[in-house]
């Protein structure tokens, strides 16, 4: 639900006056069984081994209809490459955690250099906790103008937080900040690419890398128009949140300061500096992601799931028909 808050505002004339002001709504928990967690190995995901990243589900509608639609793990490729760290675990429907042992081999890149892997997996619902996030959500270059997405709008990311993630289960945790920067000129990854990302004002940290992020658009101010001859309550207005997902999170920028002595104005002889976190994230739009999932070996491998599952279901009616 949309939440509300008192707060008092300076009037025409300086008397203050009180009004109520929106704020980021209340996360649905539905939301945090899209995420996952990403580890080197599988002994390092029973442990809970500090290293690895984060990363969250996404579906793909069929093509052919009544055909089931394909599952992929998302990630960062930096998480995938430079973390060697390709195992996902995620909890079942018990509240246990289960690891599954994808191999780097089993998962895509963005051709581009964007930092966005991509991995089919198969999950059983009667068996795992999850949710998957549909296409239908992600942010498009286009809705920038549209929905009037620009510097200051929250957003919130949903990943693991390597210090308290869950040792039985994954606990994601949620953290907040604001759009910095649009994505109008490209930004320098580590690798030397230039990439399309936002830049954000967030708490991101080392174990974030891969996370959803997702950006709080606001409400659509939707009209209830009641009939009031049978006593019901006048017409009036609610509002219907709209959650997008912004983007993946695929690190923050480092600030470095130099280390003086004690000082505080003469720097060690060795010239030593010690990296801090500058507070900003850098956000791999959606639509890079729909890139990378519409990638032709991608929707080619789709294609031949769907042609299995016809000659499956066709050849199931034929045993059940008696021919």
């Amino acid at each position: 639900m949309t939440r509300w808050r008192p707060v008092l505002r300076a009037g025409s004339l300086g008397s203050p006056f009180e009004c109520w002001e929106r704020v980021m709504p209340r996360i649905p928990d539905n939301l945090l069984d899209c995420v996952l967690y990403l580890y080197a190995s599988e002994v390092d995901a029973a442990s809970g081994a500090r290293s690895g990243g984060s990363g969250f589900l996404v579906s793909v509608p069929p093509e052919k209809e009544g055909a089931p639609a394909a599952l992929y793990a998302v990630t960062n490729s930096h998480v995938i490459r430079e973390g060697a760290s390709p195992v996902v675990r995620l909890n079942t429907r018990a509240g246990q955690a289960e690891v599954i042992p994808l191999t780097a081999d089993q998962w895509h890149h963005h051709p581009d250099g964007d930092d966005l892997a991509v991995c089919p997996i198969g999950l059983q619902p009667e068996h795992h906790r999850f949710m998957a996030l549909t296409r239908a959500g992600f942010l498009a270059k286009g809705d920038l103008d549209e929905l009037d997405i620009g510097p200051g709008d929250d957003v919130f990311f949903l990943g693991r937080y390597i210090n308290h993630e869950g040792r039985q289960q994954n606990l994601p945790t949620a953290r907040f900040g604001n759009i910095s920067m649009m994505p109008f000129e490209p930004v320098r990854h580590p690798r030397g690419t230039l990439v399309e990302s936002f830049l954000v004002e967030a708490r991101s940290l080392s174990g974030y890398s891969g996370s959803p992020v997702f950006a709080y658009i606001g409400s659509d101010q939707r009209y209830f128009n009641w009939d009031d001859s049978r006593g019901a309550p006048p017409p009036i207005y609610m509002d219907v949140v709209r959650i997008y997902l912004l983007g993946v999170d695929w690190g923050h920028d480092a600030d470095y300061k130099v280390v003086l002595e004690p000082d505080r104005q003469t720097k060690v002889p060795e010239g030593w500096q010690v990296e801090q976190n500058s507070g900003i994230m850098n956000v791999a739009p959606a639509w890079r992601l729909s890139e990378l999932l519409d990638e032709p070996e991608l929707v080619s491998l789709r294609q031949e799931r769907e042609r299995k599952w016809a000659e499956d279901c066709a050849e199931s009616n034929s045993v059940m028909d008696g021919s």
